[in-house]
Parts: structure tokens; C-alpha cells; sequence
């Protein structure tokens, strides 16, 4: 195993099997819990609905094609409810992930791991500006390139998850789920890896893994150079606040900027959103360079001239 990051030996082999778990185990829990939410929501909603369409439910049970048509009808009830049963599994899932967060920062201090240096508070207004500079880019991007239209599936996303109140798409959207993925992703996923290899090659796996669970071709792309982004900020700032304030930022972003139909207003005008782009590209710059100039590097205690060697390299 290679050197870790931060110059402190690396932490004992672990065997196949182990390492599986500590890198999948956390998402496997994620899918279950959000598999078991998806599972009660579905028969909450059965039971309700049939519950006000009794007659028409049990009449529906006298053949396979009714009961295909009933089944239908639940099934698009269940999709209305589709953002708040995302946040609600989000929810229970959250405090499971913080728990295996704190005890891999403990682990860590065992084991003699120095962390990053965190970065100051007022250094969080480039991670802010960043992250809506890039979100609003990588829409105009999706819109201008039309490459939307690739996946069938994607439109129906946007359409499902957009569809509840505001305070709703919100709190779920804007708040739960990304708070949810950041503990996953950047807090296990990728801090696991980056235990015992390099950060190009940890942030790339975790944003591959991050992007390909969002099923649709414009999702995975959107999702895999945020997840570069999440993952970089992360190593930064040397705090799981940090991308999580990003992520978190991106997602109310585009929940009113969906809501107040800002991208469609865009798209009327190729001037328009060419320059909004070009704008939006030269802003994530210059917070890149700003981000890129933060000290991550630990102070080793008691290690005249590490920090000088480190700077060399």
C-alpha cells in the first residue's frame, strides 16, 4: 500500500473482503434503508388509495387487466411522493453515516493519521460561489448542447422530483439528500480510499461510483464532474462542511431555478445564456484558483523541516 497522503505511515492491510465492506458497506446501507422507505411508502400509498377507491379497488380484482390498470394508478400516486420518500430515507440514513464518519476520524487519530488543515470560515465564500457558478455552467451546457435529449428518462426525473411544493423540494432535495450523498461519497467513499492511495485516483473511483448511480446519461455526466469538484473542495478545506455546503448550495440552486423556469428564460435567448456561461465559466475560475491556493498540507509537530520537504515535492 502506498504512502498515506499526509506523510504518516499507512494504516494495516486489510483483506479483500474487509476492504469490500469499509468501501461498499456504507452504500449497501443506503440502498437498503432507501429500498425499505420506497417499500413503506408503496404501501402506504396502496392503502390509501384503496382505501378511498374501495369499491373500484375490489371490483378491479376480478381481472388481470384491471388489476394491471390498478396497479398503474398506484404506481403514478407513488411517484408524486417520489422527492419525499428520497428525503425521508435521507433522513434515517444520515445519522447512520455520521456514526461511521466519527469513528473513521477516530480510527484515524489512533492510528496517528494527521488530518488536512481545515480552512478558515471566510474561505467558504469561494466553495458558495463555485458551486452555483458551475451548477448554473453545467445546465446552460446541458441546455445549448441539447444533450438532454439523449436520455428518455431524464426529462421524467426532472419532472418527478420537481413536482412537490417548494418548502418540500427544498428541505429533501436542497438539504436532505445532498447532506446524505456528501457522507457517503466524500465522508467514507472517498476519505476511505484516500487512506491508501492518491487523490486523483480516490476522487475519480468515488465520482465514477457517485455518477453512475444516477442512472440517466446527463445525470451521470452532471453528477461525475460535480463529484471531481465535491471531492477536490474536500481536500481543501479539510472538512466534510465543505462539500457538503457546496452540494447543498448546487441542489437550492437548481430547485428555484427550476421553480422560477430561470434556465427556459435562458434558452430563449442564445446570446443570453452564451453569455450567463461565459460568465458563469470565468467566476468557477477564479474561485478554482483562489480554492487552489489554500494550504491543506498538516502541520507535523515535532518534525523540523517536514513541512519544507512536503512544499518541495
Amino acid at each position: 500500500m502506498e504512502q498515506q497522503q499526509n506523510g504518516t505511515p499507512p494504516m494495516p492491510v486489510e483483506s479483500g473482503g474487509k476492504r469490500f465492506m469499509r468501501l461498499w458497506g456504507p452504500l449497501l446501507i443506503k440502498w437498503g434503508i432507501a429500498f425499505a422507505t420506497m417499500m413503506a411508502g408503496a404501501m402506504v400509498c396502496s392503502f390509501l388509495y384503496m382505501s378511498a377507491h374501495y369499491d373500484a379497488a375490489m371490483k378491479a380484482m376480478e381481472n388481470q387487466e384491471q388489476m394491471m390498470n390498478l396497479y398503474n394508478t398506484i404506481l403514478e400516486e407513488l411517484m408524486k411522493w417520489q422527492t419525499a420518500i428520497e428525503g425521508i430515507a435521507a433522513f434515517i440514513t444520515i445519522p447512520v453515516m455520521l456514526i461511521f464518519f466519527h469513528k473513521d476520524r477516530v480510527k484515524e487519530r489512533v492510528s496517528g493519521i494527521l488530518p488536512n488543515k481545515k480552512a478558515p470560515i471566510w474561505k467558504y465564500g469561494a466553495v458558495l460561489l463555485m458551486s452555483v457558478a458551475m451548477c448554473w455552467g453545467l445546465n446552460n451546457l446541458i441546455a445549448i448542447s441539447g444533450v438532454s435529449a439523449i436520455s428518455g428518462t431524464y426529462e421524467e426525473t426532472m419532472e418527478i422530483l420537481y413536482t412537490p411544493p417548494l418548502l418540500i423540494q427544498i428541505i429533501c432535495l436542497g438539504i436532505l439528500v445532498p447532506v446524505c450523498e456528501e457522507l457517503v461519497f466524500r465522508g467514507l467513499m472517498f476519505k476511505r480510499l484516500r487512506t491508501g492511495a492518491g487523490y486523483m485516483q480516490s476522487a475519480i473511483y468515488s465520482s465514477v461510483v457517485f455518477a453512475i448511480l444516477h442512472v440517466n446519461f446527463v445525470q451521470m455526466i452532471y453528477s461525475f464532474v460535480l463529484g471531481l469538484m465535491l471531492a477536490y473542495i474536500y481536500e481543501k478545506y479539510g472538512s466534510i462542511k465543505a462539500p457538503v455546503a457546496a452540494h447543498v448550495v448546487m441542489n437550492i440552486f437548481s430547485v428555484l431555478a427550476t421553480k422560477y423556469e430561470l434556465l427556459d428564460w435562458l434558452a430563449a435567448d442564445i446570446m443570453r445564456i452564451g453569455i450567463v456561461t461565459v460568465v458563469c465559466a470565468a467566476v468557477a475560475a477564479t474561485m478554482f484558483v483562489f480554492i487552489q491556493r489554500i494550504e491543506e498540507r498538516p502541520d507535523y509537530p515535532n518534525k523540523p523541516g517536514e513541512n519544507e520537504n512536503l512544499a518541495a515535492i
